[in-house]
């Protein structure tokens, strides 16, 4: 009698398979899409109840991004870092914190979605990509009024909408797979070595600084006379070009044409690192050994 094949195997088709035998990554996505539902279902809950006992429950969303652009208002903003126009310094920073925030969120929540549903991944086979996927799609729910906020604040200020704003998906879609990759990287990193976990908010800090959230790196650049070397330099930090494509975006400061190739470049190489990183080790997650 003829050997059932892999597309025919009754462990295949019933979601089970050996625990050292990878999926292919055509099925293995497939996977995932079947699971699209879990994948909407459970970050919407967990947002509902991220700050269910607190007195202004969800609108804590929107409070945090704000309360530390009001602080690095206050202590920056009289400090006049250029800008080009400083009357739009209070929108150039907005966008520049809530666009970090997004990143710096997807990528520590990420990195916990594994050790912080250890339970469920010991008890339930599924693909484990679907932790930090699920954890990437509860923060676009939760970055969707503050991205209403940050417009509401750009046309404050008089910055009205351009054919530019056309191309706010594309800078939204480059930036989301960048920490999708960036947070499965770091999910599966933070499964080994859990001291992970502690030190991003020590990366991310310095990444805030470097990143020209407070200060134009074309001015600083321009001011010094620092040279090509430098544009190349910052080019090599992702959150600099994602930054940079949201205010091209959205209230006309420059972005040359290597900050839209190095965007690309940073999100595709993220994505497919991140999801090869992250399945190396797959049955690995929750051994106990």
């Amino acid at each position: 009698m003829k050997e059932p094949t892999a597309q025919s195997s009754p462990e295949l088709n019933s979601g089970l398979v050996p625990a050292d035998q990878p999926l292919p990554l055509v099925d293995y996505l497939r996977e995932l899409w079947h699971r699209r539902d879990f994948l909407a279902r459970v970050p919407l809950e967990d947002l509902r109840t991220q700050n269910v006992h607190t007195f202004l429950g969800g609108i804590w969303l929107l409070l945090n991004p704000l309360l530390q652009v009001a602080v690095y208002f206050l202590v920056f903003g009289p400090l006049g870092l250029r800008i080009g126009r400083d009357d739009q310094f209070l929108v150039f920073l907005t966008i520049g914190v809530f666009v970090f925030l997004f990143t710096q969120r997807i990528v520590s929540e990420g990195a916990r979605s594994v050790v912080s549903n250890m339970g469920l991944v010991r008890t339930v086979r599924f693909p484990r990509a679907a932790l930090p996927i699920s954890s990437t799609v509860g923060q676009i729910f939760a970055f969707g009024p503050v991205l209403a906020v940050m417009l509401l604040i750009v046309l404050a200020h008089g910055n009205w909408p351009t054919l530019r704003w056309l191309l706010i998906p594309v800078a939204f879609l480059l930036q989301t797979s960048f920490s999708l990759g960036a947070g499965l990287f770091a999910a599966r990193y933070n499964h080994t070595y859990r001291d992970l976990e502690s030190i991003l908010p020590f990366v991310f800090r310095l990444l805030f600084y470097i990143s020209g959230i407070l200060y134009s790196v074309d001015s600083l650049i321009a001011d010094r006379q620092m040279g090509e070397t430098w544009n190349m330099l910052f080019l090599a930090n992702p959150l600099y070009c994602f930054v940079t494509l949201w205010r091209w975006a959205l209230i006309g400061t420059y972005a040359s044409s290597g900050v839209w190739l190095a965007s690309l470049m940073w999100a595709a190489i993220s994505l497919s690192v991140g999801l090869i990183v992250f399945r190396s080790k797959e049955s690995s997650y929750g051994a106990t050994g």
